[in-house]
């Protein structure tokens, strides 16, 4: 074997564990976010078989999101995160945290998607179709207590502050800012799946490596 061909397997070899993530995503299939009847959560279809129907449609979609099917929130109305300490400010909920919150905030039915008439019927849901008010999963309107989504990540934002990285780096591009360069709820959470063990749609395995991407302690 030729000495170039040699180091080029070595650089490749070197790489694989970099290239492959933080190891295998489990499947929406296997989590709550599987909506239809044969779904592992409380909340499921009556009778719904399609997965991706409920966020999805191959055609006729909404243009808020990619393929986007499911009826979406409105906004105007969110208590956003507010410290005297931050740098920037988060916006009312835009881009996918939007579409997260079309059935987070518990004001929209979960079977309420553009591509068929009515409803999809659900069990597990409130009066409404709604995600019942005492799950963990309904964010309602105040996002206060949480992470800042829908908030613009700058240079000048980060290096106002000590504890912020500029620019945000993952080798594997799984944590990132979206197109528009804010941090959304898909800027730690995959909607398809974990690649944790304990997280829920997680996009790494610790919470540690995907907090480190923007933030140093």
């Amino acid at each position: 074997m030729k000495f170039e061909h040699k180091v080029l397997l070595t650089i490749v070899l070197i790489s694989l564990p970099f290239v492959g993530g933080a190891g295998p995503k489990t499947s929406i299939v296997h989590t709550s976010h599987n909506l239809s009847s044969s779904g592992p959560g409380e909340i499921k279809s009556v009778n719904e078989t399609r997965i991706c129907i409920f966020c999805h449609s191959s055609h006729n979609g909404s243009p808020e999101g990619p393929l986007w099917n499911h009826e979406t929130t409105k906004t105007g109305a969110f208590k956003v995160y507010d410290r005297e300490t931050m740098q920037g400010y988060p916006q009312q909920p835009n881009g996918a945290t939007k579409l997260c919150l079309s059935c987070h905030d518990g004001t929209i039915a979960v079977g309420a998607v553009k591509s068929i008439a009515g409803e999809i019927k659900m069990h597990g849901v409130g009066a409404d179709g709604e995600i019942p008010s005492a799950k963990s999963s309904n964010f309602g309107r105040d996002l206060s207590g949480m992470h800042p989504v829908s908030i613009p990540y700058t240079q000048k934002t980060a290096q106002g502050k000590s504890t912020l990285r500029w620019p945000p780096v993952d080798l594997e591009q799984e944590v990132g800012l979206d197109q528009a360069g804010f941090v959304q709820c898909t800027t730690c959470h995959d909607p398809h799946g974990s690649r944790s063990k304990s997280l829920p749609f997680w996009q790494k395995d610790s919470f540690s490596k995907v907090c480190n991407v923007c933030h140093s302690y």
